[in-house]
């Protein structure tokens, strides 16, 4: 597979990695495989018609801590062919698996302003690695990085105030993106009351901030969710939870011939906005033409995306 193939597909799970982090508190991250994520150990409450749930937002404070699981899966069936002939057939496999700790430590506009991230665990397999087979761990794994946002930009430091090596920037920037942005979720949920049942269509320019695309992989055609039902307050989850399904569709663009569907469920809380837990799987397929001075390759790749996050918030004594 050619190197270009390669870096679009990596860039689509780099992408994907990153997604349905809402950034108003902090978040830390176990990491597993997105197959592996067992199912909320929570009771459904049966769904009411018509019941109208209304939806707060709690702003960041000093002290707040998240921990979050995050594994993303891809799996895709590659062919190439020349002049109608098979050149290469393979299977490619990508996981990325993390655990990050995230504390706030400075709140401003009821957003995280600085934050202390440790990675526990920051790894990945994809076909760029030396052994595509294995989930290599990246620089990353194993420190703690502090972050702040000047004039909106995002700013990354050790614990003693000296900028990282580049790749440990690059890739902390990526995982840290969205900390100490708006909630645009939360912005659309809190306008107004959802009644169960109802469908809600995530605008294309709020879509793009929510998923937090590092690399161009298509256009996004529809992001919708469906309040489903709402799951009671426990003694581990104070707040109920709404649960809505949720449909993502993805179709090729001049910038990616990646067409990507998925649907799965995604849990918010009702008195925080909190983003709780994430589960979406779907199909992937690519299909692009390279001309290189051997002559023009026909590649396409078929497989399947598998997403899961699961959040538990707490906060520092």
């Amino acid at each position: 597979m050619s190197r270009f193939h390669n870096r679009l597909l990596a860039g689509a799970l780099i992408c994907f990695s990153s997604a349905g982090l809402p950034a108003a508190r902090a978040q830390t991250a176990i990491a597993t495989d997105a197959a592996v994520i067992p199912a909320a150990a929570v009771a459904a409450a049966p769904a009411t018609p018509h019941e109208v749930v209304r939806f707060r937002q709690q702003p960041a404070a000093i002290g707040d801590r998240v921990i979050q699981r995050l594994g993303v899966h891809l799996g895709l069936a590659t062919k190439i062919t020349q002049s109608g002939q098979t050149a290469h057939e393979s299977t490619n496999e990508m996981r990325r698996q993390q655990q990050r700790t995230i504390e706030v430590l400075e709140a401003k506009d009821g957003r995280a302003a600085k934050a202390r991230a440790s990675f526990q665990v920051s790894r990945r397999q994809s076909p760029e690695n030396a052994d595509p087979k294995e989930l290599t761990a990246q620089p990353i794994e194993g420190k703690t990085y502090l972050m702040s946002r000047e004039d909106g930009q995002l700013k990354i430091t050790d614990p003693a105030g000296d900028i990282p090596p580049l790749e440990e920037y690059k890739l902390a920037a990526e995982s840290l993106d969205n900390v100490g942005k708006p909630n645009p979720l939360a912005e659309l949920l809190i306008a107004k009351p959802v009644v169960v049942g109802q469908r809600i269509l995530i605008p294309r320019e709020v879509v793009q901030t929510l998923l937090g695309f590092q690399e161009p992989i298509g256009s996004v055609r529809r992001f919708e969710i469906t309040l489903n039902r709402v799951e009671p307050a426990t003694n581990e989850n104070p707040s109920p939870q709404a649960i809505f399904q949720t449909a993502i569709e993805i179709i090729p663009n001049d910038k990616s011939p990646l067409s990507i569907n998925l649907a799965g469920e995604m849990a918010i809380e009702t008195e925080t906005c909190r983003l709780i837990s994430v589960k979406l799987n779907g199909p992937v397929q690519i299909s692009s033409i390279e001309r290189t001075g051997g002559g023009i390759f026909n590649f396409s790749a078929t497989g399947e995306l598998k997403l899961a996050i699961r959040s538990q918030f707490d906060h520092a004594q």
